[in-house]
């Protein structure tokens, strides 16, 4: 009997020390990075748009260049700049472009770029650190151009562009005058644990929080913004639920923060609601 519990207790320690290991492996590889912006190869070769544009490269690291498109508007003054951060399939050379006409046509530039292994950007995206590094050198780039220079500056963050906004919002806000949030979550951890079945943990997501960096804690990250900012979310999102949303707007400062509950598929609220939606960055701007 001595013998068949020794035999236990030492079972159960190492069961215990290979989980361990396991979840220590899977935090400090990075491995849940890995699956959050890999694009599976969503490259292209040329950018082309009917609208006014200038391609922009960054070199964000040695042998690393990042793509980003300024669109301007056609025939009106520019009466601000929209720096957009997308969703995690939306590349510039998708419908993504549809949704710039209406503030184009009211007189916003709207930049965007494509981030590493995305698009026209080359390198390796598989570090959250990495991704946010680039992300504050481009916006501080494309701000200080002759052509933002000046001009009210609103953040515009949609899905997982989103935790990319915040962030964004928060590290620079005395640079811009408002922040607009769409279909986006409170923070990895919780979309995680809504996506456990791509780790293999629909039955454990306990351990989901565990096992994932959340270097973009936009909970934390909009606790802080004293900008007005505007977080609109579907009741029907299938892809990003309403409850992340709702739970990101609760963390807010209700001050400076409004919530817009809109109906309809993920992030095409500015389809379905157009003139309302461009509302909302023109009174940003007021």
């Amino acid at each position: 009997m001595r013998i068949l519990l020794k035999f236990l207790k030492w079972l159960i320690i190492v069961i215990f020390s290979v989980l361990l290991i396991g979840v220590l492996y899977l935090r400090f590889s990075r491995f849940s990075d890995q699956l959050i912006y890999q694009t599976n190869g969503s490259q292209y070769a040329e950018f082309t748009s009917d609208f006014n544009y200038e391609e922009l490269f960054f070199d964000v690291d040695e042998g690393v260049k990042v793509h980003g498109v300024l669109f301007s508007p056609d025939s009106i003054p520019t009466i601000g700049t929209i720096f957009h951060f997308s969703g995690k399939g939306m590349h510039l050379m998708t419908s993504l472009q549809k949704t710039y006409k209406p503030l184009l046509e009211k007189g916003f530039q709207v930049f965007c770029y494509e981030r590493r292994d995305f698009g026209k950007s080359n390198g390796v995206a598989n570090n959250s650190q990495t991704l946010k590094a680039d992300a504050l050198h481009i916006f501080d780039q494309v701000t200080q151009s002759p052509k933002v220079a000046g001009k009210p500056i609103i953040v515009w963050g949609q899905s997982l562009g989103g935790a990319f906004a915040t962030m964004t919002a928060r590290e620079r806000q005395n640079k811009v005058v408002g922040l607009i949030l769409e279909g986006t979550f409170s923070s990895f951890p919780d979309i995680g644990r809504v996506y456990a079945s791509v780790l293999n943990l629909e039955n454990f997501k306990w351990v989901v929080p565990v096992i994932m960096n959340n270097d973009f804690p936009a909970i934390e990250n909009i606790k802080e913004l004293t900008i007005p900012t505007v977080v609109i979310h579907s009741n029907t999102d299938k892809e990003v639920p309403y409850e992340l949303g709702k739970k990101l707007y609760e963390a807010s400062n209700k001050e400076n923060t409004r919530f817009w509950e809109v109906e309809g598929k993920h992030i095409r609220a500015i389809l379905q609601y157009e003139a309302a939606y461009v509302n909302e960055f023109t009174q940003l701007i007021k």
